[in-house]
């Protein structure tokens, strides 16, 4: 048993997300901030303005990003103002800067109340509304008056804005996993798993005292429906796949967390942190991979790819990786879905020392066929999620240890600790394993989640959560390959497991071990 648990989570957790069908839905309301407010939260919380229009603040006579001389990194995440080596950021709130008395600063400096005039004088020139100079360590920002109208429309509502779902005594985290057709069991036996992780969680006192309650959506119009009515702080797990782009749409607009959820295919986006490598980051490992068998060799490499949604990522990824590593010559061949033309694309890509083929239902084996006819034997090198079975006994001989696959699991991720965790989690609260992979994706998530709970301290907030999550390096999950995430970085696992089909043995053989995608 043992045994078939870890091989079912080394191939299936591969194959998960490519059964979800695209059967989410998203809604069309909006909650909290008004569009302007979000984007005047962007800017003092992240030092970003409208996409097109960069914001810099001067320090001194340096012009830094805004983004690392940010309002909330001196003024609070609440504006509540704080004194820091002996410099006092005053309290930013709205009601505090139009008081009509105005304000005398711990320095003796006096000035009457602000408003949106004054306010905007402050930030890019440094002048309090009586005309004095504010101290040298306040930025001086550059910045259009639409973003200083912004600023200020947040500021307004700052002392207002708490993020949902979140108390002192709980954090409510919500589950997007479907209850009814096909997926319906592997989203029970997710549910079963968060569910009982997180009982332990609240068992042993929580983080910081706090109880993490879990609730379901069912698909991305539910999610979105808890999002908008500020039942969640964050949500962790599920099954995204099929509603990649409304939860990515969800998450950007509502700025609302969501941790681990299962797909193959991430959307990039700053509030979605997904565990596992989806197309794009096995293609950039694959080529990495034959750029480290052919290390003094100016590559010549043939993408072959079907045109849909995932191959054509792959291909994507892999042209970009052979460009950024400026070690070869890229060739670019597509078809269309039923327009597999094997001899053609031989034809075309024939003197190629790698072809990086992404096709389906079983074309990569009549491409290999094809080629070794035509007596060319190039490394071929797959995504696993995309490859049959059935090419394990078939290689032509001349293709001996020259066909090469992606995984971004194996065996060996799953440790001890981790499956005696699982194990006893099931134990403990009677749910049978089944879609191990499923199980082992919640598992992960959740704990992950927990890690970045804990990072984020007893202040967590959601833009403290995802700080926290940025810091995870070489996370240790006991189920996955280590996770590291990062400023522009939200696929954990970016990489892949490269092995080779062995056609004696009849099994797939290591090839590498973890090889980066970056």
């Amino acid at each position: 048993m043992k045994r078939r648990l870890k091989l079912h989570a080394a191939c299936a957790l591969a194959l998960l997300a490519l059964t979800l069908p695209s059967a989410f839905a998203q809604g069309q309301k909006t909650h909290g901030l008004t569009p302007q407010e979000r984007r005047g939260r962007a800017i003092y919380l992240r030092g970003e303005g409208t996409p097109g229009r960069e914001l810099k603040a001067l320090v001194g006579e340096v012009d830094v990003p805004a983004s690392t001389m940010t309002c909330a990194g001196c003024h609070g995440a609440r504006g509540e103002g704080k004194t820091e080596g002996g410099v006092t950021a005053g309290n930013l709130t709205w009601a505090n800067l139009v008081k009509p008395y105005g304000h005398t600063h711990p320095t003796g400096r006096r000035h009457g109340p602000f408003d949106e005039a004054a306010f905007f004088r402050a930030v890019s020139e440094g002048v309090d509304p009586s005309k004095n100079d504010m101290l040298a360590a306040m930025p001086r920002y550059q910045m259009s008056a639409e973003d200083a109208a912004d600023l200020v429309a947040y500021l307004k509502r700052i002392e207002d804005d708490h993020d949902p779902g979140l108390s002192d005594a709980s954090v409510r985290v919500g589950t997007l996993l479907p209850t009814a057709g096909p997926l319906a069991a592997a989203g029970a036996a997710m549910r079963d798993v968060l569910a009982a992780y997180l009982n332990e969680l609240n068992a042993a006192g929580g983080v910081f005292g706090r109880k993490v309650e879990l609730q379901s959506a069912s698909d991305a119009a539910d999610a979105r429906r808890l999002a908008e009515a500020g039942e969640v702080f964050a949500f962790v797990g599920g099954l995204s796949a099929g509603a990649d782009a409304e939860v990515a749409a969800l998450a950007r607009e509502l700025e609302v967390p969501f941790v681990g959820p299962a797909t193959l295919l991430p959307q990039p986006g700053r509030y979605v942190f997904y565990l596992m490598p989806g197309p794009a980051e096995q293609a950039r490992a694959l080529f990495n991979f034959q750029a480290q068998r052919q290390p003094q060799s100016h590559l010549k490499v043939a993408v072959i790819y079907e045109e849909s949604e995932f191959p054509a990522a792959a291909a994507a990824a892999a042209a970009e990786q052979c460009e950024k590593s400026g070690r070869g010559t890229l060739l670019k061949f597509s078809y269309a879905r039923g327009k597999f033309d094997p001899a053609a694309l031989v034809r075309g890509a024939k003197g190629a020392d790698a072809v990086l083929f992404f096709g389906a239902d079983g074309e990569e084996k009549t491409f290999i066929e094809e080629a070794d006819a035509a007596g060319w034997h190039p490394d071929v090198l797959l995504l696993g999620a995309l490859t049959g079975r059935e090419l394990v006994s078939s290689v032509p001989a001349g293709f001996r240890e020259k066909v090469f696959l992606t995984f971004p699991t194996v065996p060996t991720d799953l440790t001890e600790g981790g499956e005696a965790e699982l194990r006893a989690l099931s134990a403990k609260y009677k749910f049978g394993l089944r879609h191990t992979a499923a199980q082992l994706s919640a598992l992960a998530a959740a704990k992950t989640l927990a890690e970045g709970l804990r990072r984020g301290g007893r202040d967590v907030s959601r833009e403290r959560l995802v700080t926290a999550l940025e810091g995870l390096y070489d996370y240790e999950t006991g189920l996955t390959p280590r996770l590291t995430f990062g400023p522009n970085r939200r696929v954990g696992a970016a990489g892949a497991y490269v092995v080779r089909i062995d056609p004696e043995r009849q099994e797939f053989v290591p090839a590498s071990g973890w090889v980066k995608a970056y």
